[in-house]
C-alpha cells in the first residue's frame, strides 16, 4: 500500500510560479480508478469461484494489471475490504450530496446500506473478513487509507450533536470506532451463530445499541416496537 517514491524535479530558478494542484488531483483520480478497477474485478471473481478460491494473480489477469500494480494498492488479497469501505463511503455520499437534514435518519440509512451491500455477497465477505482480521498487513493498510467509513460516520455524529439530536459528552470518533468494531464481530460471525438472528433483526439491535446511547433524550426517539415507559433509561 505504500506510494510508489518519485524523485523530486529540479527546477531553475525562473520567476514563475507553478501550479502542481491539478496534476497532484490527476494522479489521485488515476490511482482511484486503479483502485476500483481492481476492486471491481476481485468481486465478480470472488462472486464466480469464493474469496478463497481466486488468486492475486487471476484478479491481475481479470483487472489487466500487473502484479505489482496490485500489490501497490493492496497489500494482501484481504486488504480489498478496505476498498469495500470505501465504496460504502462514495455511494453514501453520492446519494446525499448535501447532507444538512436529520443525522440520525442518515446515521440509520448508512448502517441499512452497509448491511444490505454486505449481504449481497454474505459468504465472500465473511471469508475476506476472516482473512482480514488475521492479515497485520491489511490491518495496517485499513489503519493508513481506511478511514473513509470512520469519517463519514465521525461527521454524522458530530452534526447531530450540534444539532441536539445526539450527546455531546461522547467523542464521535469513539462512537465511530465502537461501532465499526461491534459491526465486525456481528458480521465476522463471531456475535450470532448462523441463523440465530435474520439479518434485519440484527441490524435494528445495532441501532439500538449505538443510536439509544447517543439520544440527547431517553425517550427521543424510541426504536421500533419500543414503549418506553416515563423517565426510563436508554
Amino acid at each position: 500500500m505504500t506510494a510508489t517514491q518519485e524523485m523530486p524535479l529540479t527546477l531553475p530558478p525562473v520567476a514563475v510560479t507553478v501550479d502542481t494542484a491539478e496534476p497532484q488531483t490527476r494522479r489521485a483520480r488515476k490511482k482511484q480508478r486503479t483502485r476500483e478497477q481492481i476492486y471491481a474485478a476481485a468481486m465478480r471473481l470472488f462472486g464466480r469461484g469464493g474469496f478463497d478460491g481466486v488468486t492475486v494473480e487471476q484478479i491481475c489477469e481479470a483487472a489487466d494489471v500487473a502484479r505489482g500494480t496490485f500489490f501497490r494498492h493492496f497489500p494482501t488479497k484481504a486488504a480489498l475490504l478496505v476498498e469495500f469501505n470505501r465504496t460504502i463511503a462514495a455511494e453514501f455520499a453520492a446519494a446525499q450530496p448535501e447532507r444538512d437534514g436529520d443525522a440520525w435518519g442518515d446515521f440509520r440509512a448508512l448502517v441499512c446500506l452497509l448491511v444490505d451491500r454486505w449481504l449481497e455477497q454474505a459468504d465472500v465477505m465473511h471469508a475476506m473478513l476472516r482473512a482480514f482480521l488475521s492479515s497485520p498487513e491489511a490491518m495496517l493498510a485499513a489503519r493508513v487509507e481506511g478511514r473513509d467509513l470512520s469519517q463519514l460516520l465521525e461527521e454524522i455524529v458530530e452534526r447531530g450533536q450540534a444539532s441536539g439530536e445526539f450527546r455531546t459528552s461522547i467523542d464521535a470518533r469513539l462512537v465511530a470506532a465502537v461501532f465499526l468494531s461491534g459491526s465486525t464481530a456481528i458480521l465476522a460471525g463471531s456475535v450470532f451463530r448462523p441463523g440465530e438472528r435474520r439479518p434485519d433483526e440484527i441490524r435494528e439491535q445495532m441501532l439500538e445499541l449505538v443510536l439509544h446511547g447517543l439520544a440527547a433524550h431517553p425517550d427521543a426517539r424510541p426504536g421500533p416496537g419500543a414503549n418506553p415507559s416515563p423517565g426510563e433509561n436508554a
